[in-house]
């Protein structure tokens, strides 16, 4: 909960939100909702705009908890615009760093990073702790969201230091079970890369922080966040190949059931029904994956949908009924499908919002030059900016930077004196990875060439999503020296259990090298780089070319 100004807020409201913030601390967010509503109603009544912003603010996060991210960003939007106005940085930091996070559970990690880092500077500016944790908790999970796991570790153990460090024992729980959902990713691309004890160690360490959150959740009485805990564990075990131990922390969850809200209980059927089918105890895990069908007309997430008939057509074909799992397939790509329909449509609502505020913000820079010292001051902030301005740069399927940072970035090469080679890299046979399989799953591929991009090159490097399955790799070093980064990159493509997508599918990967030169360009070297990789193509694929 924010800092409230007693003497300004009416004692009354100020109890009964605190009371609401309790309520959202121990799993009974939609009570919270339902409260913090109510207040809100009587502030807007009365034309008190202070406690009304400071329902939004809360109201944010309880639509979070309760998974109505689209009500949360109306709410939290006003309290942005009415605590940047008041000039209350701290307020701010909060309402921007709930915003970063529904963006990304909307799945617009652009936008989101752009409102965290927002957050955080305005935290530091301050050097309120609370709401530093807050803010670098949120870039963590971006980070964690784009699959980043070590930048994502990095962030998240330093929001648990500093709740730690102000004796907030609920942020510590919450930020403890990121920083075990960082490192399970971490733990989940080793699997990938068929590095078997690093995965272990990974999971098994995130099993270990996921359990000190869940001692918290307990101790605080905190049920939302001890069933997203044991949740987790069953996911972890799973991987890890432990089906028992992933049977009983979902035997436990039962116990945390209580104001459980409809998207809780469609994680805990098709968690539940994953563990059966682990387990091949198909039967029972189609009976939990119907109920968690009947459950869709209630609410929830395209992503639980998605969860759900995956999981229900691998019961089906468990059982050896083809038909209904072919159907329960087909209705995992619609929802797929609606999902990213749904996405481009949110991103479509958010650019009318932005819109709309640039407007306004224009009106207000032509009645104060204030405005305009502060937009000046802040847009030198973000030039500046490191790991935290780059992300803006990431494209969003892939984790990698994108084709606007690859321009940023040509004009750097330029001016450098350092050798420097550029490869230019491509999918073979990528188009009919689409039509045999699906371009669900051609998503998925992209995802995972990313991955692999991200984790086998060097610090140095940097690898840009270029277009369509296109990549584009930066490489520091002679041609040689980049040829042989590359022919690591082809053998982990090539060695890559793509069957983990889907049955069947192989992926390969064609490379062209160039070698930056004085007298040419950055643009000229991609040139030749991509000539090479028609060599490659040409030659057979599977290959480099320098």
């Amino acid at each position: 909960m924010q800092i409230v100004d007693t003497e300004t807020f009416i004692p009354k409201a100020n109890f009964e939100l605190q009371q609401a913030w309790h309520l959202g601390c121990t799993g009974r967010s939609d009570e919270a909702l339902t409260l913090a509503g109510q207040i809100l109603a009587d502030a807007k009544s009365r034309g008190d705009d202070r406690l009304a912003a400071q329902c939004d603010t809360d109201i944010a996060w309880y639509c979070f908890q309760t998974g109505a991210a689209e009500l949360g960003l109306t709410h939290v939007r006003r309290a942005v615009d009415f605590w940047k106005s008041k000039r209350e940085p701290i307020q701010e930091a909060y309402a921007r760093a709930y915003f970063g996070w529904l963006l990304l559970e909307l799945g617009l990690p652009e936008e989101a990073i752009e409102e965290a880092t927002r957050a955080l500077d305005l935290a530091d500016k301050t050097a309120d702790p609370k709401a530093q944790s807050l803010a670098t908790n949120v870039i963590g999970i971006i980070f964690w969201y784009n699959k980043q796991p070590d930048r994502a570790i990095l962030m998240s153990e330093r929001s648990v230091e500093l709740a730690r460090s102000i004796g907030n024992k609920t942020y510590e729980c919450w930020w403890l079970v990121n920083l075990g959902g960082a490192h399970s990713e971490g733990g989940y691309i080793a699997q990938a890369l068929g590095q078997p004890e690093e995965a272990h160690r990974m999971l098994t360490r995130a099993l270990d922080l996921t359990e000190q959150a869940l001692d918290l959740a307990i101790e605080t009485g905190d049920s939302w966040a001890a069933r997203i805990c044991l949740g987790n564990q069953a996911d972890y075990y799973g991987h890890l190949g432990e089906h028992e131990k992933a049977l009983q922390c979902m035997l436990r969850y039962q116990q945390f059931q209580k104001n459980s809200y409809v998207r809780d209980r469609q994680q805990y059927l098709y968690t539940l029904g994953q563990v059966y089918n682990n387990y091949g105890k198909f039967e029972e895990a189609r009976s939990l994956l119907l109920e968690a069908v009947e459950l869709i007309a209630e609410g929830g997430s395209f992503d639980s949908y998605i969860q759900i008939y995956l999981y229900l057509s691998r019961a089906h074909e468990g059982l050896g009924q083809f038909d209904l799992a072919l159907e329960a397939h087909k209705k995992y790509h619609q929802f797929y499908l609606q999902n990213s329909a749904e996405r481009t449509q949110q991103r479509a609502r958010l650019a009318e919002i932005y819109y709309e505020t640039r407007r306004l913000k224009e009106v207000a820079e032509t009645e104060s030059k204030r405005a305009d010292t502060l937009e000046a001051s802040y847009q030198k902030l973000q030039e500046q900016t490191d790991i935290l301005a780059s992300a803006v740069y990431l494209d969003a399927l892939t984790g990698l930077y994108n084709r606007k940072y690859l321009d940023s970035r040509f004009k750097e090469l330029t001016s450098e004196k350092r050798p420097y080679s550029i490869a230019m890299l491509d999918v073979d046979h990528f188009k009919s990875v689409n039509d045999n399989f699906s371009h669900m799953i051609g998503d998925q591929v992209l995802g995972a060439i990313g991955t692999i991009l991200r984790n086998q090159l060097r610090a140095t490097d940097q690898a840009i999503r270029f277009g369509g399955e296109e990549f584009v790799v930066v490489l520091t070093g002679t041609p040689k020296a980049a040829a042989d980064v590359c022919e690591r990159l082809r053998l982990a493509v090539e060695r890559w259990d793509w069957s983990a997508i889907c049955n069947g599918l192989r992926i390969t990967i064609s490379i062209g090298v160039a070698g930056g030169l004085s007298a040419a360009s950055p643009k000229e070297i991609l040139e030749v780089a991509d000539q090479n990789l028609y060599t490659a193509k040409k030659a057979g694929r599977n290959r480099v070319v320098s």
